[in-house]
């Protein structure tokens, strides 16, 4: 019996050594060289008081990312990956700038984006029934980000950056987006073209109900926006709302507006200006009256801090400075970090500067849905007005 095991021990241990060569190497292929992560971890000196290494503890590989996900001693933190977050990078193969380091409880995950998204904005496939408008696509998640237009927390919006950065298509993203998926008794607009060249398309719109280009006469346009949230107001209380978002609900369907000023740096000592603002901007919520404001700095002169505060929803692109992107969207906001073309960061209630891969829209994707938008059911258009009955200026007060 002795020699027949003896027979069969090289064998055995041929098939063992085999197993190992070929463990090795799936787990290689796979990514899963815990050896090499050992020595990286070696070398970079990333370890606890007690000489202890992360562990890899299982990969996951998805359309558009990689994630290595690391058991972690006591001791290390994602601060300690961070740190070290261009010798990983190297050691992966990957550009420090398509790997994000996170925390999740006990594990450290470093997701390396392999593939974007496309960025092009789709009317068939991104339409929405809600007020969700898709501005793109998270670049830790590649999940899509939204900004809920509706949603109390999120009410008010200034989209800014430097010169280039993508604020007009931004823009023309948002309005173009509310065209494709509401109809006018839903929302409409209060447009000021300030630049006169960029929201011109949106002039003969269905859903744009005022309109002016250039700068004069801002003071006369937004008192009339004045003159409807006070309507709005009055319509809700004689209906014991609370409001335009309860009164929809229970009598009927005035539309939200959308008040939307491209280049408000143009009145910065216009006091006509910021006083209007800064009532529509602490009391239009509840009337359903939504300011979309653009610059590239909102400055104090620009945007005083009786304005700013009640603005809920910031949209940053790229600026030249940590300065500047800390006058957008305070501390660290890091908008000066900025390297893709079309990258931005929502701050709101729900997004603490989720960084994200912009939706694109074309001039021509933009005027198509506009002329698809003139042609919808007249009856559906003229539903909702902003005559519709109680709403309009022969109001009782």
């Amino acid at each position: 019996m002795s020699n027949d095991v003896n027979l069969f021990t090289p064998l055995v241990d041929s098939l063992v050594d085999s197993g190992k060569i070929a463990l090795k190497h799936i787990k290689k292929i796979l990514g899963l060289n815990i050896l090499d992560f050992n020595k990286l971890f070696e070398e970079i000196e990333l370890y606890n008081k007690s000489k202890e290494k992360p562990k890899l503890y299982d990969i996951e590989n998805k359309e558009y990312y990689k994630k290595y996900i690391f058991e972690c001693p006591i001791g290390i933190t994602d601060e300690d990956f961070k740190k070290n977050s261009y010798k990983i990078a190297i050691f992966i193969g990957a550009d420090v700038n398509s790997i994000r380091i996170e925390q999740d409880k006990y594990y450290i995950n470093i997701r390396v984006i392999i593939k974007r998204p496309t960025g092009e904005y789709d009317p068939l496939t991104m339409k929405r029934k809600d007020f969700k408008i898709p501005l793109g696509y998270s670049l830790d998640t590649m999940e899509m980000v939204y900004w809920d237009v509706i949603k109390a927390s999120n009410t008010h919006c200034y989209i800014a950056g430097s010169s280039g950065g993508g604020k007009s298509v931004k823009l023309r993203l948002i309005l173009s987006h509310l065209v494709n998926s509401k109809s006018k008794r839903d929302i409409e607009f209060s447009i000021i073209n300030t630049k006169r060249v960029d929201l011109k398309d949106f002039k003969d719109c269905k859903h744009t109900i005022n309109y002016m280009s250039g700068i004069e006469g801002v003071e006369e346009f937004l008192e009339a926006e004045l003159d409807e949230m006070e309507r709005r107001y009055i319509l809700i209380d004689k209906n014991n709302c609370d409001d335009l978002t309860e009164f929809r609900e229970k009598v009927y369907k005035i539309p939200y507006r959308l008040i939307v000023i491209e280049e408000i740096s143009s009145y910065k000592n216009n006091k006509e200006y910021q006083r209007a603002i800064e009532l529509i901007a602490s009391q239009g919520r509840g009337a359903g009256m939504i300011l979309l404001l653009v610059t590239q700095l909102p400055s104090h002169e620009i945007m005083p801090n009786t304005i700013k505060c009640n603005i809920n929803t910031t949209i940053g692109l790229m600026t030249k400075d940590s300065i500047r992107s800390e006058i957008i969207a305070g501390p660290d906001a890091g908008l000066e970090k900025l390297k893709g073309n079309g990258h931005a960061k929502l701050f709101d209630r729900a997004h603490d500067g989720e960084e994200y891969q912009g939706l694109n829209i074309s001039k021509e994707i933009m005027k198509e849905i506009i002329k698809a938008n003139a042609k919808q059911n007249k009856r559906a258009i003229d539903a909702g007005t902003s005559i519709t009955p109680g709403d309009n200026k022969n109001i009782e007060k």
